[in-house]
């Protein structure tokens, strides 16, 4: 899942340490055939900049970054859990490092370093050094990231919830000022959801609404997210998506709501309001004109799809 850095787009600043400054030290050294990595000096300087955050994403760029300006790095992928993040470009004839990060005796992230040519002894070296230090802080960053992604899912569903939908608004609005890039909104509320709560129960209710949200989630492109706003109704971010994918892909939650095995045993189909941010928007202001769209939805009888 990659997703996870795909908006991220913050200034790290500039470098925090030069290898120049310390290959006058090092000149004696270096006569007399003896290899060493990064002095002390900068060691601290480069773990000083990592505990400047413990957001995981902005730690990785942050780290990314200083690998690329120190060692001929062409990219970097980080892979723990079910996740992954990625950095630089792939490019032909790379020369692969591969490093685990170690906690308790297992590995939590596997850490792949693509280089444009091959890694001299202190270039292995330093790599090394600035491996081991990051890994403390990163350690920590993927604990709060963990329990950052628990606290904003929905319980039921495994969706993100309203906590997850505004910070994702927040940062969807952000570049698409930045890029002028249109995204989109859907508005979705499940038709005739009250009476399976009202004759079934709460319990076949809860089946329904896992239902529900595992069909939406598959009809979704792999940048696209899903959440669940509040009882039956659910909303989709699409990013970099025009009034004609928002209705492609609308379409294709309709119809399968409408053909899910479960969900046609309760005679569930969902209504879809769509919108698009504009430049002169706000997140308010979209979510109004696509709340608007859904209720046109409703009103013209439901199982269908209106746009702002």
């Amino acid at each position: 899942m990659e997703q996870l850095n795909q908006y991220y787009d913050a200034n790290v600043g500039e470098p925090y340490f030069s290898l120049e400054e310390s290959t006058q030290g090092l000149g004696q050294d270096l006569e007399n055939g003896q290899k060493q990595g990064l002095t002390q000096g900068q060691l601290n300087k480069f773990i000083l900049k990592l505990l400047t955050t413990i957001d995981l994403p902005k730690l990785s760029e942050l780290y990314f970054q200083q690998l690329e300006r120190t060692l001929p790095l062409s990219e970097l992928k980080i892979q723990f859990e079910d996740n992954s993040v990625k950095f630089g470009q792939t490019v032909k004839n790379t020369h692969l490092k591969t490093l685990n990060c170690m906690q308790m005796g297992s590995a939590i992230a596997v850490m792949d370093y693509s280089f444009t040519q091959p890694l001299s002894l202190r270039d292995w070296q330093i790599l090394q050094q600035m491996h081991v230090n990051f890994c403390y802080p990163f350690k920590n960053a993927l604990e709060h990231h963990n329990i950052k992604q628990f606290a904003m899912k929905d319980f039921l569903t495994s969706l993100g919830n309203r906590a997850s939908y505004d910070e994702t608004m927040v940062r969807l609005a952000s570049q698409s000022q930045r890029r002028h890039q249109p995204f989109g909104l859907l508005v979705l509320d499940m038709d005739n959801f009250k009476q399976v709560n009202d004759i079934h129960g709460h319990q076949e209710g809860d089946k329904v609404l896992m239902a529900c949200a595992d069909t939406i989630l598959h009809c979704l492109r792999e940048s696209d997210f899903a959440f669940r706003f509040g009882g039956d109704e659910f909303c989709c971010l699409l990013p970099e998506a025009n009034n004609l994918t928002n209705n492609l892909i609308a379409e294709r939650i309709r119809t399968a709501i409408e053909s899910e095995s479960l969900l046609q045993q309760h005679k569930i189909s969902c209504s879809i309001g769509s919108a698009n941010y504009q430049e002169v928007d706000s997140q308010i202001g979209i979510f109004s004109r696509a709340d608007e769209a859904l209720y046109a939805a409703k009103q013209a009888g439901k199982n269908c799809i209106r746009a702002a």
